[in-house]
């Protein structure tokens, strides 16, 4: 993932502060030497579809990428090939044809951009549009566990959203077990803002039962100023956000906060839709699992 990102003769690239550009560069904003951009410092994907098949650019007062003097100018091209006129491959090398697509073979939705609410909202209405989720989303329905609240459900107005964090990254399996990791975030917590925590009573480390349709889960508090109040519509919506990388494999950590989240993936790749569900929450006494 950070493969280039480290020079032997610059060193870590993602430190670099230059804002070093050329004329050209400046015109679009453009900082090539400004950080590090996978996988080789490119800044803008299928830049060559700017030029045409000379190498020209169609808009020279906001060049991205030109063939001058035998070589490419401007950003790092993508695909260093020469022009097309010269032999070069069409610009969209991602695809197998090379050319750009508004909807492609294989997709289960499309063809245009779309906004859509997630399959549990606090809304009732879509704003954007009058269908309010997916109609191509992936849902399961393997138990009594896989259901789903209905839009803007007053039982569970409060939405949530999931997250790694720097001490457990992306396998909770691994980084929990890990005792170093878990001594630097040895409990499951769920960030709340202030104004939440002042409706709901709560103060910073108090323990928590956040709730949703499917399970609960037991957390500590952390009130935090990373997270405020949004207004959709007129309405206030509150957000709370919790880690996934406890579980039940190490005592007294806490809950794995997947309890709580909905069984419904993206339709082309059926990635789990984990970013956003409905719960509740309110403070306890004592915690059963911390």
């Amino acid at each position: 993932m950070y493969c280039g990102g480290y020079s032997p003769t610059e060193g870590n690239l993602a430190k670099r502060r230059d804002l070093t550009q050329t004329p050209m560069q400046a015109k679009i904003h453009l900082y090539p030497k400004f950080a590090w951009a996978w996988p080789v410092n490119r800044r803008i994907l299928y830049n060559r579809a700017g030029v045409d098949l000379n190498g020209t650019p169609y808009n020279p007062a906001k060049a991205v990428i030109a063939w001058q003097d035998g070589k490419w100018v401007g950003d790092v091209p993508d695909g260093p090939a020469k022009p097309m006129a010269q032999g070069g491959p069409y610009p969209f090398i991602m695809q197998t044809e090379g050319h750009g697509q508004l909807y492609g073979p294989g997709r289960e939705d499309g063809p245009m951009p779309e906004h859509y609410e997630p399959a549990e909202t606090p809304l009732t209405k879509n704003p954007f549009s009058s269908q309010m989720s997916n109609p191509c989303m992936k849902t399961v329905h393997a138990s009594e566990y896989d259901v789903l609240c209905k839009n803007g459900d007053p039982k569970y107005p409060i939405v949530l959203t999931t997250y790694c964090m720097t001490e457990h990254w992306c396998s909770g399996s691994e980084t929990r077990n890990g005792p170093a990791l878990l001594e630097a975030e040895p409990q499951q917590y769920v960030e709340l803002s202030h104004e939440l925590a002042k409706e709901k009573g709560i103060k910073n480390g108090d323990f928590v039962l956040v709730e949703s349709l499917r399970g609960k889960c037991e957390a500590v508090a952390m009130v935090t100023v990373r997270i405020k109040p949004f207004t959709v519509m007129g309405k206030t919506v509150h957000l709370v956000g919790m880690p996934f990388a406890f579980g039940w494999t190490k005592p007294k950590c806490g809950d794995a906060v997947n309890r709580l989240t909905t069984s419904v993936g993206d339709p082309n790749t059926t990635i789990p839709e984990y970013k956003a569900c409905l719960v509740n929450l309110k403070k306890i006494a004592k915690a059963t699992e911390l």
